[in-house]
């Protein structure tokens, strides 16, 4: 019987059982598993994501490099923030010790990797788009979230960070109404753009929270997140931290922004997400996109598979 190995590591956190958990499954050098199968695997765990990291050639190198696909239970994904983090922690920290710099190759493409003190750095691959031609109603989010009715919405908008990950983003006035959101079990079903009408969509709901500035410049922004996805509410969304803070920096007007970001902190796995964006010197468009978080290891063994 075939069988291939794996850990668990909860990731955005630096405590067990806080945080989210994530699935990565090694499959050796020269081994085809068949997408059926990795999707099996995948339904298996159970988990929002897991990574099937593909064995580097070359663990020495000054920069190691590793192939990673990423899968949800329904699908594969071109890229997700939590299973990015995730996976660079445990192969920098495990495969590759002593080293501080390496490159996940996903579908949307590669991510440069820093590692320094039990944090992974993370040069996000991105096409930030702002959906124009149907925004969404507060109408339909009262619709999902009945309790948000008469609450005051604050702005809503929809965002890809990347072609095929899509969110709604719900911007609430305060922690109370924050935490009346829940998991009705219904969908969005948003009209998106017609160039970027595919892949995957959740509802974000966020809060702010204190914004600081530095003699130097500096911006700090800190906010607190839930995303919810029909019956399930994910503890930590780094593609959705990083297309919240593309817009907010795009709409706050400083060209660089740090931010602060709270999730899961409702359903008990409270998980601490970094993003730092850049925008172009027009100030309009996103440069760069840093994700940075923390993970641990909780579990390993062994999957086997027909």
């Amino acid at each position: 019987m075939p069988s291939l190995t794996f850990v668990t590591v909860d990731v955005f956190t630096r405590t067990r059982f806080k945080g989210n958990p994530l699935a990565i499954v090694t499959i050796p050098s020269g081994l085809d598993v068949p997408t059926q199968t990795l999707q099996a695997i995948t339904r298996e765990f159970n988990f929002s994501e897991t990574v099937f990291l593909h064995e580097s050639s070359d663990t020495t190198a000054d920069v190691p490099a590793w192939t990673i696909r990423i899968f949800m239970t329904e699908a594969e994904l071109p890229f997700a923030g939590h299973p990015t983090i995730g996976t660079a922690c445990y192969v920098v920290s495990t495969l590759a010790p002593g080293k501080s710099r390496a490159i996940l190759q996903c579908k949307a493409g590669p991510i440069e990797i820093e590692y320094a003190n039990g944090v992974s750095r993370a040069s996000i691959p991105h096409n930030v788009h702002v959906h124009t031609e149907s925004p969404f109603t507060g109408t339909e989010v009262e619709t999902l979230q009945p309790k948000l009715e008469g609450k005051g919405l604050l702005n809503i908008v929809t965002v890809s960070p990347v072609k095929g990950m899509n969110f709604i983003y719900i911007h609430l006035p305060d922690l109370e109404t924050l935490a009346l959101v829940e998991c009705t079990g219904l969908k969005p079903s948003p009209t998106l753009d017609s160039a970027w009408n595919v892949g995957f969509c959740g509802s974000v709901f966020y809060a702010l929270g204190e914004r600081s500035s530095s003699p130097d410049g500096a911006v700090k922004q800190s906010l607190r997140m839930r995303m919810i996805e029909g019956i399930l509410e994910d503890p930590a969304t780094g593609s959705a931290a990083c297309g919240l803070a593309a817009f907010l920096t795009m709409k706050g007007g400083n060209r660089h922004i740090e931010f602060e970001m709270t999730q899961g902190v409702e359903m008990g796995r409270q998980s601490d997400i970094g993003v730092a964006v850049t925008l172009d010197q027009s100030a309009k468009a996103v440069e760069k996109i840093v994700l940075s978080g923390s993970a641990v290891k909780v579990m390993e063994g062994r999957v086997e598979y027909d």
